[in-house]
C-alpha cells in the first residue's frame, strides 16, 4: 500500500512538473500587445521676427504667412533703415502677411508701422470739410509667387496727413515690378518695354524689373 502511495505521489509530481513546463512554453510564446498607434500632432513652429520686422501675436505658425527670403528681407532692410519710427513701434514693422488660400498662386506680403509724427489727437479738417487726424504711416506692399516666392511687385510708401497737407499726400520710395520675360534663339522681348536684343543665347527665362 505504501508502495502505491509512493507511485502515486510520483506520477502526480511528474504530472505537475509537466503542466509547469507546457505553462512556461506558453508564457514565452505569448507575445505582447502591440501598442495603440501614436496620433502625430503638428508641431507649431513660431515665425521669427527680423531687424526690423516684427510678428503679431495672431500668427501662430509659420505655415500662415510667406516665407521671407532674403531678397524680401533686404527690401524691408533698406527701406526700414532711412525712417524714424513711432515709441510704441520699437524701431520695426508689424508683419501682419497671411495665407488666406494655401492653394493661391499669389501671397501678398503686407507691413505698416507709423512714426513719430502719427497724432490722433491733432485734428483738422480737410478740403470736404470732414476732420481727420494727423497721419504719418509707412507701409510695404509685395507680392510674390508662392511656388517659387520670388518676388513679382514691391511697393514701398509714406503717407502723410497733417494740417500743412489736409487731404493726405502719399510717397512712394520703392514702386517695382517683376516681370518673367523669355529668350527665344537670341531675341528677349520685354513683357512692358519694347525691347529686342540679339545674342547668341538659347531658350532660357529671365527676371526684369520695370518700374
Amino acid at each position: 500500500m505504501k508502495k502505491q502511495w509512493k507511485y502515486l505521489a510520483t506520477a502526480g509530481l511528474l504530472v505537475a512538473l509537466l503542466l509547469a513546463a507546457g505553462c512556461g512554453d506558453d508564457a514565452k510564446d505569448k507575445k505582447p500587445a502591440p501598442e495603440p498607434d501614436k496620433k502625430v500632432e503638428n508641431v507649431v513652429v513660431k515665425p521669427q521676427d527680423g531687424k526690423y520686422y516684427r510678428y503679431p501675436s495672431y500668427i501662430k505658425d509659420v505655415t500662415e504667412t510667406p516665407k521671407m527670403t532674403p531678397e524680401i528681407v533686404k527690401y524691408i532692410d533698406d527701406f526700414a533703415s532711412t525712417l524714424e519710427f513711432h515709441p510704441s513701434y520699437n524701431g520695426k514693422f508689424i508683419n501682419d502677411s497671411k495665407i488666406k488660400n494655401p492653394n493661391e498662386k499669389y501671397h501678398a506680403v503686407y507691413l505698416y508701422a507709423i512714426g513719430p509724427k502719427h497724432n490722433n489727437k491733432v485734428k483738422f479738417k480737410n478740403s470736404k470739410g470732414k476732420e481727420v487726424y494727423q497721419h504719418q504711416v509707412y507701409t510695404i506692399n509685395m507680392q510674390i509667387e508662392a511656388a517659387t516666392n520670388k518676388l513679382t511687385s514691391v511697393l514701398c510708401s509714406i503717407f502723410e496727413q497733417n494740417p500743412d497737407i489736409p487731404d493726405g499726400k502719399t510717397t512712394y520710395v520703392v514702386r517695382k515690378s517683376f516681370d518673367w520675360v523669355a529668350l527665344w534663339n537670341g531675341v528677349m522681348v520685354f513683357a512692358k518695354n519694347e525691347m529686342l536684343i540679339f545674342t547668341s543665347c538659347r531658350w532660357k527665362a529671365v527676371y526684369v524689373a520695370v518700374w
